[in-house]
């Protein structure tokens, strides 16, 4: 975060909404390290920082006011820890790459591969949506096949042999990736399939989010939300006996 700077001083009432825009943006960045610890155990949870940015505003003679402005998230695309399961059907991502599921609204991305068999057969997450492999199709496991292996390359196998291939993409700005809930992303953005990509089985990437690191910001931050509030309350003191002693020298 950049300190609010005031380049030259205008009304007294500029310390209160620098001092207010300050507080926003720290209120903001609370919500989102928040958001970053409830999803500490959340499969290939990734952390998310807000950035900020100072805004030079128009004050009218003799210059400029600065304010303080979240700009947007930033996701740590960093890969989290692998967590062996022993589960056939948690598979795992190990480099860059998302799976894709089939949803009503069109193709989604995610790297939770906890995945369970369907009534119809079809791997699916756990809210119900269908793994697809790289033809964009859902993967159906067939009947009666037994134990099934996943190999580095993503490639399928029973015990009637292959018959599927995971589709592994990813994308040209994965921070563009829109957020939606259950671990999943959508994007405008063409999909372009991982070369070389590696599959483990039997584990799930846990979240990336470092608890200790986020409570220390978040004590950082509830103690710069502090400082700015006793700025304020001083401000405004200093306001209240303005206003008193000129009323008092009208009188």
């Amino acid at each position: 975060m950049r300190v609010v700077r005031q380049r030259e001083r205008g009304s007294m009432d500029t310390t209160a909404y620098i001092g207010l825009s300050r507080q926003i943006a720290l209120q903001n960045r609370l919500d989102v390290i928040a958001g970053n610890i409830a999803n500490v155990d959340t499969t290939a949870f990734k952390a998310e920082v807000l950035r900020f940015e100072t805004v030079w505003e128009p004050a009218g003679p003799p210059g400029r006011l600065a304010f303080v402005q979240d700009v947007g998230r930033v996701r740590d695309l960093r890969e989290g820890a692998f967590e062996s399961t022993g589960n056939p059907l948690d598979f795992a991502i190990s480099g860059p790459g998302y799976f894709t599921v089939g949803t009503p609204d069109g193709p989604a991305y995610t790297r939770a591969g906890q995945f369970k068999l369907s009534p119809e057969g079809e791997l699916v997450t756990a809210a119900g949506r269908p793994l697809l492999d790289e033809n964009g199709s859902p993967i159906t496991v067939p009947p009666g096949s037994g134990d099934i292996t996943l190999a580095a390359d993503g490639t399928l196998s029973a015990a009637g042999g292959p018959f599927a291939r995971i589709q592994v993409v990813d994308f040209a700005d994965p921070q563009a990736l829109e957020r939606l809930g259950d671990g999943l992303y959508r994007t405008d953005q063409a999909p372009r399939p991982v070369e070389n990509a590696r599959l483990e089985q039997g584990v799930r990437e846990e979240s990336n989010v470092e608890p200790v690191l986020e409570i220390t910001r978040m004590m950082e931050t509830v103690r710069a939300f502090e400082a700015t509030q006793r700025m304020l309350d001083t401000h405004h003191e200093l306001e209240r006996r303005t206003v008193q002693g000129v009323l008092g020298q009208a009188a």
